[in-house]
Order: C-alpha cells, then structure tokens, then sequence
C-alpha cells in the first residue's frame, strides 16, 4: 500500500499492511526557509511533497484551503519594527491591536499584546464577525491534491471554533477569564456572532470531495476543560452533523495535555483526534491512551515532536515507536505521527527512520 492508501484505510475503518505514518513538516520546513538552509530543490509546493517522499513520510498539512475570507469595511494594518508586529484592524465602530514578538532563535512569533482586553474591543470583534464574508474555492485544495499523489493527502480546516478563536487569537486565557466575569453577556453574544461568521466555510467544506475535515483548534485539556462544556460541546455536535451529513471523516487537532478534554471529544462524536501527544512530553502514557479514548476513536499521534531533538537520542525514539507498535499494532484505529510538530532544530534523520522502521516491525 501507499502511504496515502495506509491513511486512508485507517479513517475508513480498515487495516493497512503498515501503520501509516506522517508528520507535520511545517514548522521545520519555515524555518528552514527563514535561515537560508533549505536545500534549493525542496522549495515551493511541489519542492515540499518532494522533502516528505525523500524521508519517507506520509504528505496530511500543508494548509490546504477551500474557500476564501474577506471582510467588509476593515482595514488590517500591520506594522514591524525589529521583531516586534503591530496589527491594527480597522472599523467603523472602533480599532483593535495587538503585538507579536518574532524570536529567531526558535523562528515562532509569542503574542505580547492581545488585541481584545475589555467589552469595548468586544464590540469591535463582533463587527468582524459580522463584516466576514466566506466563498468557496477549491483550486487550492486540488492542487496539493494533486501534487500529493501517493505520498498522502491534505487536510482541510474549518476556522478555529470560536472559544478557541478567543484563547489562542483574541484574549488569550487571563483576559478571557476576566471578561467572562465582568462581561459574560458580551463575550457569549461575541461568541454568537463568530459562529454565523464560519457558515460559509463549512458549507465550502460540506461542498468540497475531502475525505475528511478537522477542526485546528489546537486544545490542551488544562486549558480548554472548564469552557468546553457550555463553550464548544454544542457548537461541534452541531458541527459534526453537518459534516457527517455529507459523509466526512471528522476529527480535531489535540497537541496538548488530554486528561479531562479526550473523553469529552469522543463524546461529541468526533472520528480521530490529531497530534495526541503522550508521555514522555505529554500527561499520558502510550499504554493508558486507548483506555482514556476508549474503543472506538482513530488516534492520530503518538510521538512528542520534542523527541526529534536533543537530549532525546535514537535509541528513544525507536523505543517509543516499538511501544506504540506493542500497544496499538495490528489495530486499525492508529496513525503514528509527529506531535505536534517536528521541530526546527530536529534531527532530520529520525524522520525517515521511522517509516524505515515500521516498515521492518510491522
């Protein structure tokens, strides 16, 4: 079988003559790119599904998109200086900033500043909301479908739901908390108005032939378990209906600590959960995962990304790919990836190593 075929037959409920697996390049590949040292013939998009067949592993995120955003009556405006981005977005009823430190040390950007601090920025996040305007548009998509071929197939994302809007792009978690407590009115309306705001991308989503959708909300169960169940519960079980309804494989991106938040994501009916992270970086051991997630899910993970880097050595990696195998092989509920991502300073290496070593122990 392909990589793809392995993938595919996973999410499909079938076993693959090897477990499949995949990593999330990007961040390593940007990095790359930032630093000058990106080998010349991994460049572009086609140069990026090239670098996954020559370490051997499965093609699934490169950001493919089905429609496009724009917004009426704002203006974003972004200004750096140093490492330090000023964004401004604009309107009628008000403006918004915040900032974003780049360190090049670990080519990332951390906020310094989030743009939305008290009711007043509420309103002017709700404006946007209002001012979005989503339409279809596969040629991406189709693109990278193509330019996979057998070395996989891309993922496709709704808009973070909103309470992961507000945590990871708006408020973050202190101001948040703050505003749920002088405000809670407010942000519940706010969060109203960002969930109108994603109808037009998930009826692109419903319309497009991706096999299957997550949604890149990025959670990690210390922070999202006290918002989940009044928050997000009922916006994915609507959500889910509506892409089960036409036939997707519906699964979200979980790159934090599980415990609490896994058995509420089976719960709203989800098919995979991506990026799971175990121990020894993550709050779960390989052995208890399928216990936690129960019997049914697709896990979709399995190796911390911090262990493509030092001090991990090979002879760990491989340990950890030997005890997934021993835990999760032949069950055809696993994909083994990185989780989340494989980092800048990686040994590049292991990354073909792995596939080399499935290849042999499955």
């Amino acid at each position: 079988m392909t990589l793809r075929e392995r993938i595919l037959a996973v999410l499909h409920g079938q076993q693959p003559d090897v477990m499949p697996w995949c990593a999330d390049l990007t961040y390593w590949y940007a990095a790359q790119q930032h630093w000058g040292r990106l080998p010349a013939k991994y460049e572009g998009a086609a140069g990026f599904v090239d670098l996954h067949r020559d370490y051997h592993v499965g093609y699934y995120l490169g950001y493919a998109t089905v429609y496009v955003t724009e917004q009426e009556n704002v203006q974003v405006v972004r200004e750096t200086a140093g490492h330090l981005t000023t964004t401004r977005w604009r309107t009628p009823v008000g403006e918004i900033w915040g900032q974003t430190f780049f360190s090049e040390q670990t080519c990332a950007a951390a906020p310094m500043r989030w743009a939305v601090q008290s009711p007043d920025d509420l309103r002017v996040l709700r404006y946007l909301a209002e001012a979005t305007r989503i339409t279809p548009d596969f040629s991406d998509f189709e693109e990278q479908k193509r330019l996979a071929g057998d070395q996989g197939h891309p993922s496709v994302f709704p808009p973070r739901s909103p309470i992961s809007q507000m945590l990871a792009e708006w408020t973050g978690v202190v101001h948040l908390t703050y505003l749920l407590a002088d405000a809670r009115e407010a942000v519940e309306k706010t969060i109203r108005g960002m969930e109108r705001a994603a109808d037009g991308a998930f009826e692109a989503l419903v319309a497009c032939d991706a096999p299957w959708v997550e949604f890149a909300d990025n959670l990690s169960g210390e922070v999202i378990t006290p918002f989940f169940k009044r928050y997000q519960y009922d916006y994915y079980v609507r959500r889910l209906a509506q892409l089960h309804g036409a036939g997707k494989i519906v699964g979200v991106h979980l790159d934090g600590t599980m415990r609490g938040i896994l058995p509420l994501l089976v719960e709203v009916g989800m098919d995979f959960i991506e990026s799971i992270t175990p121990k020894p970086t993550g709050d779960v051991a390989v052995e208890d995962l399928r216990e936690l997630a129960g019997p049914e899910v697709i896990l979709w993970g399995g190796i911390p990304g911090a262990m493509f880097s030092p001090p991990f050595t090979e002879d760990q990696m491989r340990q950890q790919v030997e005890k997934i195998l021993a835990c999760h092989w032949p069950s055809a509920k696993f994909i083994l990836a990185s989780a989340d991502q494989v980092p800048p300073d990686a040994d590049f290496e292991l990354v073909r190593k792995v596939g080399e070593w499935l290849e042999e122990m499955c």
